[in-house]
């Protein structure tokens, strides 16, 4: 067993859950399709559309994600389990990457890190990740 790994993988499926349900209702129902603009593949309730469906592949992806971190640090060994504990470390890594990479460049960069537990929570991921992974 690869505590380390089923810590990470845990934390990324209660993060996948959290993204999940929070976004569906603090951040995807409360856009307004009059607010958005058109776009090449339709107006603005296509536009809604393709940000719903986004931020849920998204959650989707930390789900597969934190999977793969619990069973490589459950149910694999050798090889296996490096491979596919380096491969949700990587995603992970990139996860954390863009979140905290996105939000450098928005005024109020530090507070924010305060008020919002994304990077914090995807850079522990990951580093959890690399731990059990190495």
């Amino acid at each position: 067993m690869n505590v380390a790994l089923i810590l990470g993988g845990s934390l990324a499926i209660v993060g996948a859950a959290v993204h999940g349900l929070g976004g569906e209702l603090l951040v995807v129902r409360k856009l307004s399709a009059a607010t958005l603009p058109h776009s090449r593949f339709g107006g603005p309730g296509a536009t809604k559309r393709m940000i719903h469906a986004t931020w849920h592949m998204t959650t989707i992806a930390f789900v597969a994600v934190g999977c793969a971190m619990l069973v490589a640090g459950s149910a694999l060994h050798g090889d296996t389990r490096r491979g596919l504990a380096i491969l949700a470390a990587g995603a992970s890594t990139g996860f954390a990457a863009l979140a905290v990479g996105m939000g450098a460049t928005a005024p109020g960069f530090r507070r924010s890190l305060l008020r919002h537990p994304a990077p914090a929570m995807l850079t522990a991921t990951a580093v959890l990740a690399w731990l059990g992974a190495l």
